[in-house]
């Protein structure tokens, strides 16, 4: 009977697990040393190795030969775990097996001694799906388990775990493995079955894997039912994605604002199949690309697509405002958002089209009646008072300055030495949320700081910069969430630059800058 590629390529021993070294590492050593934990907490995304992990596990510590922390594989014990003839040892699947009975029936067997091997070992996978009333049975028995028992929790939601439970297990986190790791593995199992594999063919699976070694393997399996030879269009075709070339061909037409190629595209896509909802999130993946390209100094580090596909992302994103890519990316999340409650999904692609190609028929509200009603909301529904503090009759008609894009050193040291901590800063960052997640995201982890009429943001993603400098809309929509949240008209600053403390500390720079003054000519490349 023919065996799934993720089932008869499973990993064996520790050294085979790709992807995860902090933890078969770790394991090798305590079974060495024979510092065996009571109780193992394993979590992380799906197909990262945690079952997998678990088994290998459960053979090392009752292996007749162990062969440096790892099982040896060929004695009875071994093949009897991987055959499942070995009672010893116990697969749970919480998922169907989450009542307060069937873990009182695991405490009653835990007290047998192993009659085969050295320790009984439960593997509970999907540990996060037990009711109350099981986590309570399980706590006493994981805190003081038989010396002969040995636990294995396995999940993919570790935040739903009592904490009670987390502090009784030693805890790994499996990380999602990198897609040249994965795309290494899927060449040496297409070696391994005489199977031809192109190396985008595999980076492009690698990719839509996300980091789950099995879903990339099962995706594998599924292209070599269409033949020996593995190209990116079989990979494609098998995975229900829209050809490459027709992402970029979207992207030019809502470049170049031509709604009526795109919705030809559209309907080419349609005709062939292609789900749009489906269309929607390669679009957004897309342009998540092109913001990468124009925000991070290597993104070729972490983007998993060919060379060619590369140079013609970073053409397009160089022709693409920053603010433009993340309206688009909000507006077509929008979409997504749509499709999956239900609305008819062709029409709303075909809209979402014709809004990225006509920006000018978005409605626009006045600004002045919209934040009174948002802020008239925001009281109802949080119970909470609008801000006391009132502007002035004469600040509030005054016109706003324009936000501060480039420094004037002196100023903004004037500023900082004024300044003082904006409490209600959270709140603005999760009110600019609720217009842009992308603009808003960029703010996590920010403070900000209140001088005169100054609103001065400190943040080591320089993203957010990026974004307040390259678009009017974005501008005016974080000033207007200040205005929400506090009740008053502020100046937008940045609190530091990451040039500044050069230009003043480095004497060079003071230096060639007196030498200019004085007439002097200076090779500043020299």
């Amino acid at each position: 009977m023919y065996r799934v590629l993720y089932r008869k390529y499973r990993p064996r021993f520790f050294a085979d697990v790709i992807g995860q070294p902090h933890v078969t590492e770790t394991l090798k050593n305590e079974i060495r040393t024979d510092r065996l934990a009571h109780a193992y907490l394993f979590t992380g995304s799906r197909g990262t190795g945690k079952t997998t992990c678990s088994k290998i596990l459960s053979k090392a510590v009752n292996c007749l030969d162990p062969q440096n922390g790892d099982p040896c594989g060929e004695c009875e014990i071994c093949r009897g775990i991987d055959e499942g003839t070995v009672l010893d040892v116990v697969e749970i699947d919480a998922a169907s097996n989450n009542g307060v009975d069937d873990i009182r029936t695991l405490r009653e067997e835990a007290s047998f001694t192993p009659a085969a091997a050295k320790y009984r070992v439960y593997i509970i996978d999907e540990v996060h799906m037990l009711s109350i009333g099981a986590f309570n049975a399980l706590l006493k028995t994981l805190e003081e388990p038989p010396p002969h028992v040995l636990f294995i929790l396995a999940t993919t939601e570790v935040h739903k775990l009592p904490s009670t439970i987390l502090s009784r297990c030693q805890r790994f986190d499996f990380h999602r493995i990198p897609p040249s790791d994965i795309a290494r593995r899927l060449k040496l199992v297409c070696e391994n079955e005489k199977v031809e594999i192109d190396d985008n063919a595999a980076l492009l699976i690698a990719g839509i894997a996300d980091g789950a070694m099995r879903d990339a393997l099962s995706l594998l399996d599924q292209c070599m039912g269409k033949g020996e030879h593995i190209t990116e269009d079989t990979v494609r075709e098998t995975a229900g994605l829209a050809d490459k070339g027709h992402l970029f061909s979207m992207t030019e037409a809502f470049t170049n604002k031509d709604s009526a190629a795109a919705i030809v595209l559209i309907d080419k896509l349609y005709s062939d199949s292609k789900d749009m909802a489906r269309l929607c999130e390669e679009l957004i993946e897309h342009y998540r690309e092109l913001m990468l390209i124009k925000t991070i100094k290597k993104p070729r580090d972490i983007l998993v697509m060919s060379d060619e596909d590369y140079n013609r992302s970073t053409d397009q994103a160089l022709a693409i405002p920053l603010g433009d890519i993340v309206r688009i990316i909000d507006v077509l999340n929008e979409a997504h958002e749509s499709m999956l409650r239900g609305s008819n999904r062709r029409i709303e692609m075909e809209m979402t089209a014709v809004r990225l190609c006509s920006p000018d028929i978005e409605p626009k509200l006045d600004p002045e009646l919209s934040q009174r009603v948002a802020r008239i909301e925001k009281a109802l529904v949080d119970l909470r008072d609008i801000p006391r503090e009132r502007v002035s009759s004469k600040t509030a008609s005054a016109p706003v300055p324009p936000p501060v894009s480039r420094p004037d050193y002196n100023m903004m040291e004037q500023l900082r030495r004024e300044a003082s901590p904006m409490t209600q800063w959270p709140e603005v960052v999760e009110e600019i949320k609720k217009h842009s997640k992308i603009v808003g995201t960029s703010f996590d982890g920010s403070n900000a700081y209140i001088s005169g009429r100054y609103v001065l943001v400190d943040s080591q993603n320089n993203i957010c910069f990026d974004l307040l400098r390259s678009n009017d809309r974005l501008r005016a929509q974080v000033r207007d969430a200040i205005k929400l949240i506090t009740g008053q008209n502020y100046n937008l600053g940045r609190y530091s630059y990451p040039d500044e403390k050069k230009a003043e500390d480095d004497p060079l720079s003071e230096f060639v800058k007196d030498l200019k003054t004085a007439g002097i000519p200076v090779d500043d490349k020299k």
